[in-house]
């Protein structure tokens, strides 16, 4: 069984030198003939999937992405040709999620908003959107749900909740003082997403009002957003996704609080458990039983200990939670690296738009270690309540008093 492999997929060799005969090929660099008398491709979102690059492949019966997201492919083709496909959709939930917290620590630095007083409403509640609710509800911290098609399909089993929570209609998501967006990219059919967020949307938002979008740049009406950006008494915006990735509008650098260049799942248990997933996806193709599993190949972390301010307190004060969540991730970090890196507009040969299209795939290729709240053992005073170490636990820590 002969397995092609991108080279960016971490660990990917290691994972599945046991199930196949495996070559690896350079990022961005496939092209049909490399295809041909391939079983098993596996890949990132940086390699499309068309009908011109599957012109060769001769043996080609599974095709599957190591990222949530599958845009990339060309899932009607390979329907039609007869070619499985699969991706890792859930894999950067708990990323993402952790991305969205961070924000919203910074938020309540800021004082743009009163943390345990606020309510986000979160657009999208499949694998991101659920692992946001889990989180904010470890917090304490007031939500609601957008997803017709979830609530449709619920409906029809007789719930009306998911992850305990109600859903709510787009005009009560707008009125939330943090709205977070974390739908598919669907141009077409029952449910499109394709600039939901439209013009009318934006311009009823108010300046006490943060909109966040770590899912996808088309989800967002660009054009109207800038405008809006523009103008004075205007809603806080954090970005971490673009029209027309990689070559995106810089413009909007100077309008929004934070900006990162889709990295918003790119946290190293994330990326491994990507390929964890894949690698047990090729393996009941194969027809043979996995025997690796995630923690073979992450590093363990150096501990965190914590000196809370209210140990012994029933509930985790945000200020004790920012000073122990911001050692595991700190958005403002990736913020300050983006604009630096665009900022270098001289000794280069590229034109404009091919500078800012090749940084902005940079820093996503060569993104810095990001580890998950799940990485760290917490070390907690002795005092500390079990409310507050309830709370460490759900979000993922291995926590011990000491």
């Amino acid at each position: 069984m002969k397995i092609l492999l991108e080279d960016t997929i971490p660990f990917g060799t290691d994972y599945l030198n046991s199930v196949g005969e495996v070559e690896t090929y350079a990022w961005q660099s496939l092209v049909p003939e490399m295809l041909r008398d391939v079983d098993i491709l596996a890949l990132r979102s940086t390699t499309k999937v068309t009908p011109e690059l599957l012109t060769k492949a001769n043996k080609l019966k599974f095709v599957t992405t190591a990222t949530a997201g599958t845009n990339h492919l060309d899932k009607i083709h390979l329907d039609k040709v007869g070619i499985a496909h699969s991706s890792a959709a859930g894999c950067n939930a708990v990323a993402v999620a952790e991305y969205v917290l961070s924000v919203l620590l910074h938020a309540q630095k800021a004082q743009k908003l009163d943390l345990y007083n606020a309510t986000v409403g979160i657009v999208g509640a499949g694998n991101v959107g659920t692992a946001l609710s889990r989180i904010l509800t470890a917090v304490g911290i007031e939500h609601c749900l957008y997803d017709p098609p979830l609530q449709q399909a619920l409906a029809g089993t007789g719930k009306t909740k998911h992850n305990g929570q109600s859903f709510v209609d787009l005009a009560q998501i707008a009125q939330c003082d943090v709205i977070s967006l974390h739908v598919p990219f669907i141009k077409g059919g029952d449910y499109p997403t394709y600039q939901m967020i439209d013009q009318t949307f934006l311009e009823a938002l108010t300046p006490d009002q943060l909109l966040i979008n770590a899912c996808r740049g088309e989800v967002i009406d660009e054009e109207a957003l800038l405008n809006l950006l523009q103008q004075e008494q205007t809603p806080t915006v954090v970005l971490d996704v673009f029209d027309n990735e990689p070559a995106i509008n810089t413009a909007l650098f100077d309008h929004v609080w934070f900006v990162t260049p889709h990295i918003a799942g790119h946290s190293v248990e994330g990326k491994v458990r990507g390929t964890q997933m894949i690698y047990e996806q090729i393996c009941e193709v194969v027809g043979t039983a996995p025997n690796k599993a995630l923690s073979d190949f992450l590093e363990k972390t150096n501990p965190i200990k914590a000196a809370l301010n209210s140990p012994e307190a029933t509930r985790l004060s945000v200020d004790d939670l920012i000073a122990v969540f911001h050692n595991v991730y700190d958005i403002a970090i990736d913020d300050e690296i983006t604009r630096n890196a665009f900022a270098l507009t001289s000794g280069h040969d590229e034109t404009p738009d091919a500078h800012i299209a090749n940084t902005f795939s940079a820093l996503r290729k060569q993104y810095r270690v990001r580890r998950e709240c799940s990485a760290y053992a917490l070390h907690l005073p002795q005092n500390t309540s079990k409310q507050i170490q309830n709370t460490f636990t759900e979000l993922g820590f291995q926590v011990s008093l000491v």
